[in-house]
């Protein structure tokens, strides 16, 4: 049994050329939830999709090609 005091929280963002907008994303997480951990998983973006999560503070995946 999870213990509520213990819970960790994942915020998990799925992002596909969403540089425009994904740090302002991140950002609104976190402002929500300060305590969770936020990653972002850029599906082979061609713009600077990871880098502007990453500024933004979140973790960051990148694949190497989009998947869908």
């Amino acid at each position: 049994m999870v213990n509520a005091q213990n819970a960790q929280i994942l915020v998990l963002i799925p992002a596909f050329n969403e540089s425009a907008v994904v740090g302002r994303v991140v950002a609104a997480v976190r402002q929500s939830l300060p305590q969770a951990q936020i990653l972002v998983v850029d599906d082979g973006s061609a713009d600077p999709t990871a880098q502007e999560a990453a500024a933004a503070g979140a973790t960051v995946i990148s694949c190497p090609f989009h998947m869908g």
